[in-house]
């Protein structure tokens, strides 16, 4: 983008930062309508990433190349497709190594959070839309607790080990095979 483009479009978002969610004020900005926009700027980023990916995965889906988005973007086909494709998964990645998953809802994360753990990701933090994993030699089983829930957290007695904390959500780990130990421990 230009600069001029640059500056018509922070105007634009400036001013539905101001719409959004903010009191009609006085001249001047209040305290209340400051927070507000900073309330709506941060509701406008986490929308518009969630936007973003929706765009890239569907010029994807529709035959556009990963090198090419990478290129829109300013960034390499590796790194777009790492940041958008929930199923990428390399391979030759040395332990240690970490990658973002996301963006994704809250309602798909978990089904990409159990594909990536599967193939050796290791959930290290949670964030609003996306996730940072580690790469790890094992697989890992991964689950999502509201503290809002009756349910009680993972136990560690199970192998559950707490991982990360989105509030409300809190996510636990556990490497795959603990429960097939703890069955055949069982018997």
């Amino acid at each position: 983008m230009t600069t001029e483009a640059d500056a018509d479009l922070a105007v634009e978002l400036s001013r539905l930062a101001a719409r959004h969610g903010a009191p009609p004020g006085q001249a001047g900005a209040t305290t209340d309508e400051l927070l507000a926009a900073v309330t709506a700027f941060h509701d406008i980023a986490r929308v518009s990433a969630d936007l973003q990916g929706q765009a890239v995965r569907a010029a994807h889906e529709a035959g556009v190349s990963w090198a090419k988005i990478g290129t829109l973007l300013g960034t390499s086909r590796q790194a777009v497709q790492q940041r958008f494709d929930p199923h990428y998964i390399q391979h030759d990645e040395p332990k240690g190594s970490s990658r973002i998953l996301g963006p994704v809802t809250r309602a798909e994360e978990m089904h990409h959070l159990a594909e990536a753990g599967a193939q050796g990701w290791r959930l290290i933090d949670a964030r609003h839309g996306e996730h940072v994993l580690e790469r790890d030699d094992e697989a890992w089983d991964i689950t999502r607790v509201s503290v809002f829930s009756a349910r009680p957290m993972p136990s560690p007695a199970q192998g559950w080990q707490a991982a990360a904390t989105r509030f409300p959500d809190c996510f636990y780990i556990r490497p795959a095979r603990a429960d097939a130990t703890a069955a055949r421990g069982r018997e």
